[in-house]
């Protein structure tokens, strides 16, 4: 009977010294020698920016953008925040900007420009500026705009170039959601990092003209002077004013753009020429051919305008690239310093116009006036 009772002694207590044992090894407070337990780990987002969306398909980001804006949507297309982060910024960062939200899906957008000072420093510099709108958390998508100085539709460019600004290419979507809990006794994990990047496209272009007189024997001409020819470019359709994925909205107004600057220069063969600069925004092949941008060049000696369909001429120079099946459309986006040059002949009779040219590198293509 001694060995039952022994038996019996060694069960009661067997059940409060393991668990004694169960609470000594574990993540509990009892004692201050031993772990914490661990928590459920933080979930942030990491955003960075591309802009490969160039001739060259290289990532020209770091080389070419100063400053960018941040803005996240909500799941109806709300806003939610607005941050900004200059050149200094983003590359302390390793390119990589922490973004902490509450749980949910978003939209991410992008804004960028040049400048190393930031949006605000940019607007007090000369020249025609690409200004935003009022921009308050729950503003819907569509009330946030960017829209270029002008004075009854002519651009003030204060002759400068427009300064070069990058709209994104395609939002991104972003979820951010609950890490699952530890496990027992398990260490504490790291915070969640969500990773997305924001594309995008340059929406400021810059277009260089030469406008080439071949002299002729029997003209009765002055020579060639800057002021003999009116040159500029007209939207027929709005585009004053761009939401973020840099489409014209829907009170966008035409625009025309003037040369900031131009000049006179006399080549070999006897021929002369002008030189201008335009700088405009983002060319767009419409389904309308009607609705498409125009180049414009008026003789003051002759009284004779010649016009262009600018997004159709310049498109042919994805010809250029023939390893890449672009569309016109993104061609266009993808080049942003374009050239043209403009060769007629010009007499006491009038002006005729012969060929233009689109050199680009070691490429050129010329259409000739029957072409066009």
């Amino acid at each position: 009977m001694k060995l039952l009772s022994d038996i019996r002694s060694a069960r009661r207590w067997a059940v409060p010294v393991a668990a004694a044992a169960l609470l000594a090894s574990s993540c509990s407070m009892i004692h201050e020698d031993l772990p914490e337990c661990a928590t459920r780990p933080a979930t942030r987002a990491s955003v960075n920016f591309i802009y490969d969306y160039n001739t060259l398909s290289q990532d020209l980001f770091n080389d070419n953008v100063g400053s960018v804006t941040l803005y996240v949507y909500d799941a109806d297309n709300h806003l939610v925040s607005l941050s900004e982060f200059t050149a200094g910024q983003f590359r302390a960062d390793g390119f990589a900007v922490p973004l902490s939200l509450p749980y949910g899906t978003y939209s991410l957008y992008a804004s960028a420009r040049a400048s190393e000072d930031g949006y605000e420093a940019s607007l007090l510099t000369p020249g025609a500026k690409f200004r935003r709108s009022a921009a308050n958390p729950g503003d819907a998508f569509d009330a946030l705009r960017y829209t270029l100085d002008n004075t009854n539709g002519t651009v003030d460019h204060a002759s400068l170039p427009l300064e070069h600004m990058w709209l994104t290419q395609q939002p991104v979507t972003l979820t951010l959601s609950e890490a699952e809990i530890p496990a027992e006794g398990a260490p504490q994990p790291a915070d969640v990092i969500v990773p997305a990047t924001v594309p995008l496209q340059r929406v400021t272009n810059n277009l260089h003209l030469s406008i080439t007189r071949a002299n002729s024997a029997d003209a009765n001409l002055p020579g060639l002077s800057d002021s003999d020819y009116e040159v500029w470019v007209q939207t027929v359709g709005g585009r004053h004013e761009l939401d973020l994925l840099g489409r014209p909205t829907a009170a966008a107004q035409p625009l025309r753009y003037t040369p900031y600057a131009v000049s006179t220069s006399s080549g070999k063969r006897a021929a002369a020429s002008i030189e201008a600069d335009i700088a405009m925004s983002r060319l767009i092949l419409e389904e309308d051919a009607a609705k498409h941008t125009q180049l414009v060049v008026r003789s003051r000696l002759s009284g004779e305008t010649f016009t262009w369909d600018l997004p159709e001429l310049l498109a042919r120079g994805r010809e250029a690239y023939p390893s890449h099946e672009w569309s016109g459309q993104e061609y266009l986006d993808r080049e942003y310093n374009y050239n043209l040059t403009v060769d007629f002949r010009e007499s006491d009779e009038g002006w005729r116009y012969i060929e233009v040219s689109i050199p680009i590198l070691n490429w050129a293509k010329r259409i000739q006036n029957v072409d066009l």
